[in-house]
């Protein structure tokens, strides 16, 4: 019993042992000492710090918020890696926005080039044939073509 005892209080004491700090300081002869308590009147340098506990992470401390558990970093993650991708998916379709709206205005300027040269534009009628159109067509659509360069293509 007495041998079972000794070693149950040997285990308990083990991890105690092990979590102190050692320390190291030189004398007034220049002998280097070592000891798990400094003397008060040396200058002492931490061999071996204690690991009391795992530090937080120095946002997390300052902010006073508790670890989070691996099912919260998981969530967590996937939330940063869903806004990641949404972001990529916004920058594509701003993309090809920009490209489609390059597009339009390319053409609208070739057609406001057209129109203002006078070359000769035909359009279908409401009986589907083919017909050029007027003078006043021509003014609408040159000062409706300029409207939407400026408004859109800057």
């Amino acid at each position: 019993m007495p041998r079972k005892f000794l070693f149950v209080l040997l285990a308990c004491a083990a991890p105690a042992v092990l979590a102190q700090a050692i320390y190291s300081w030189k004398d007034a002869s220049g002998q280097v000492h070592y000891s798990d308590s400094p003397p008060p009147d040396a200058q002492v340098r931490t061999v071996k710090q204690a690991p009391l506990a795992p530090r937080p992470a120095a946002s997390e401390a300052s902010a006073g918020v508790p670890p989070q558990s691996i099912a919260e970093k998981e969530l967590a993650f996937k939330k940063r890696r869903a806004a990641a991708e949404e972001a990529e998916e916004k920058a594509r379709n701003q993309k090809q926005a920009d490209e489609q709206l390059q597009q339009d205005c390319t053409r609208f300027r070739q057609q406001l080039a057209g129109l203002e040269a006078g070359q000769p534009v035909m359009r279908p009628n409401d009986a589907g044939e083919q017909v050029y159109i007027g003078d006043d067509e021509r003014a609408s659509d040159i000062a409706r073509i300029r409207q939407y360069l400026e408004r859109s293509c800057k």
